[in-house]
């Protein structure tokens, strides 16, 4: 079959032949119609992420959308390495297929899981969001954080605070406030922005931006007093330390943690996934996307996000 090989951790995919799967006991092979080029797989097929196996040569790609030979269309995700969904063919387990919804597009089903994913799980699971809260999005302009303003709309945010670099998608984004992270007066603005208070904080940047809302928050610490506030950190843009003066843990209620795999169960996320899937069908989450032909996996693979998914099509 045809597929993006990787053969290093510091080296780039190319379209190329490679093994087909050999199915295990209940599994069958299926077509992949679609798969996602998130930040995720980049981190884990270089050996940067938590979940690298360190097996090269490997196929990227964490999830996907695939066909059965049944016909039946579904969101499958984590092959058994070497193999991943940039490729024609996957092995699964019909079993843990979960359905693509009517009106649904393969190549939206590949690209919104992944990015919504993050979003919901860290607003419903770990930040425990209460319809009528405010929301605070650090990271707003990729396409993880803005569909984390989708995300915080569908499950009731009263205010949402939209923070990120891009400008064009800062300000075309449907939230009550946003702040640029790049402008020198970012804590000033921000504290601004935050004015009524804050109660969750998803964190995709850390490193300086994160740096920036502690002393911000620090700076209302009496706005805040007696209430909670969750701070949520999901990624590392901007830097993967931060510095956090211990008054701001002192001097308010403030809840610090992350989500990703290992904070969520399994079997939390896979419950939570047919409702993102849903929600996307409904029309409540959108994302652009740019389906990109394998063969052109190497071109994209090093090319900086712009607001878009790329969503690889075999």
């Amino acid at each position: 079959m045809n597929a993006a090989v990787l053969h290093s951790a510091d080296g780039t995919p190319r379209a190329e032949s490679f093994p087909d799967p050999t199915p295990q006991p209940g599994e069958v092979i299926a077509r992949v119609l679609a798969a996602g080029l998130h930040p995720l797989v980049r981190g884990q097929a270089s050996g940067r992420h938590y979940t690298s196996t360190g097996v090269y040569p490997l196929i990227p790609g964490v999830d996907g959308v695939a066909e059965l030979p049944d016909g039946r269309r579904g969101y499958i995700g984590w092959l058994r390495a070497p193999y991943g969904t940039f490729a024609e063919l996957a092995a699964v387990s019909p079993a843990m297929m979960l359905p693509l919804p009517a009106g649904l597009a393969p190549e939206l089903g590949a690209a919104i899981v992944n990015p919504a994913m993050s979003g919901w799980l860290a607003l419903k699971l770990r930040a425990r969001l209460v319809a009528g809260e405010r929301v605070l999005i650090l990271g707003a302009t990729g396409a993880a954080g803005q569909l984390a303003v989708q995300v915080a709309r569908t499950l009731g945010a009263s205010k949402i605070i939209a923070a990120g670099r891009n400008a064009e998608v800062l300000n075309s984004l449907k939230v009550d406030a946003t702040v640029r992270v790049d402008a020198a007066e970012f804590r000033d603005h921000l504290a601004h922005a935050l004015a009524g208070g804050v109660d969750v904080v998803l964190d995709y940047l850390w490193g300086p931006p994160a740096h920036a809302t502690f002393e911000a928050l620090l700076g209302m610490r009496a706005e805040l007093a007696g209430k909670r506030v969750r701070y949520v950190n999901i990624g590392e843009m901007a830097g993967a330390h931060v510095e956090l003066s211990p008054h701001v843990l002192r001097s308010m209620d403030l809840e610090l943690s992350g989500s990703g795999f290992g904070s969520v169960s399994p079997l939390e996320i896979r419950g939570e996934l047919p409702k993102i899937l849903d929600a996307a069908a409904r029309g409540e989450l959108s994302l652009p996307i740019e389906p990109v032909p394998l063969a052109r996996v190497g071109e994209v693979w090093i090319a900086q996000e712009r607001g878009k998914r790329v969503v690889i099509v075999p």
